[in-house]
């Protein structure tokens, strides 16, 4: 029974411990982040790297609308060959486009 006190305690003092380490080290960080960040957060930093950041998204989404138009055209395609070679050419109607 004593010795569960006695492994209680030194288990509770290593919690203690380490906890008081880990918060230490963790301000430590916050304190190098918050200098380096400081130096860098001008108005126009800031400016850049969000214009940067939507310049990326729009490039993505850009070539994601043409990558799903040309897949979707492809896919078209074989449908429309699908069904012609089944029943023959279809005739699309009035184009719409023009």
């Amino acid at each position: 029974m004593f010795k569960r006190v006695i492994w209680m305690g030194v288990g509770a003092a290593a919690g203690s411990v380490g906890t008081i380490w880990a918060e230490r080290k963790v301000k430590a960080q916050i304190d190098r982040v918050s200098q380096t960040v400081s130096e860098k957060a001008t108005v126009q930093h800031v400016a850049t790297i969000a214009r940067d950041r939507v310049v990326d998204v729009r490039d993505t989404v850009v070539a994601a609308i043409g990558e799903g138009r040309s897949t979707k055209q492809g896919v078209e395609a074989e449908m429309r060959q699908s069904v012609a070679d089944r029943w023959g050419p279809v005739d699309r109607g009035p184009s719409s486009t023009g």
